[in-house]
């Protein structure tokens, strides 16, 4: 193993940290590949105050009643899956 001399220390001023903290710098890339979503798109959707009220009385029904948007989102692909 090679024996070297103890560094010399350099004598930097505080404004000289600073000047350097205050660079900033930009963030790692990383060579894992994006994973990018779905285009999602807004839908307005208009139902009847009874129909509201028979989805509500239906989501009560689980143990954990889910969101309406959520239970709204199974309904359509349980009926997809049918066709």
């Amino acid at each position: 193993m090679a024996i070297s001399r103890k560094p010399k220390p350099v004598n930097v001023s505080e404004e000289q940290v600073q000047a350097i903290i205050n660079q900033g710098g930009s963030v790692a890339i990383t060579n894992e590949p994006e994973i990018s979503e779905p285009e999602k798109k807004n839908l307005q959707l208009r139902l009847d105050a009874e129909l509201i009220k028979r989805i509500d009385e239906s989501r009560k029904k689980r143990a954990i009643p889910p969101p309406r948007h959520t239970w709204l989102l199974e309904a359509i692909h349980e009926k997809l899956a049918l066709d």
